[in-house]
């Protein structure tokens, strides 16, 4: 099943080119939380309800496959209930990984190490590839 987001703003200090993560809630985050994120808008409240990521699912943005190599243990509870998590652009690291993130790595030669993020960015959250 696939679960559809839009990018509806994006906070003053929620990209930093020199960290390849970025962290995304869904409109109803507060305001401090929105100077920092990335806030998705979901087309279906009740498909993000039940989603459910893995390792075997994809995250699509703008149309490029990204690889889930490592799912954080709240990443399905913090997207089902607020929308959040945190998409990694990197292998996971041994210890300490982000347990609301998303690691994330291209799925096909072209597509870049870290997307390009702006307003109407398209997200397919792809529970199985």
């Amino acid at each position: 099943m696939n679960t559809q987001a839009e990018v509806i703003s994006i906070g003053n200090d929620a990209i930093d080119d020199q960290e390849p993560m970025v962290i995304l809630f869904d409109e109803h985050a507060t305001t401090a939380i929105q100077n920092v994120a990335l806030i998705q808008h979901f087309m279906d409240e009740a498909a993000k309800k039940q989603l459910t990521l893995t390792t075997d699912s994809a995250v699509i943005i703008n149309q490029q496959p990204y690889t889930i190599t490592y799912v954080g243990v709240l990443v399905n509870p913090n997207l089902n209930s607020i929308g959040h998590v945190a998409l990694v652009f990197g292998p996971a690291p041994q210890e300490d990984q982000l347990q609301s993130g998303l690691y994330l790595t291209p799925a096909a030669a072209g597509v870049p190490a870290v997307p390009e993020f702006k307003v109407g960015t398209q997200i397919t959250y792809q529970e199985t590839m």
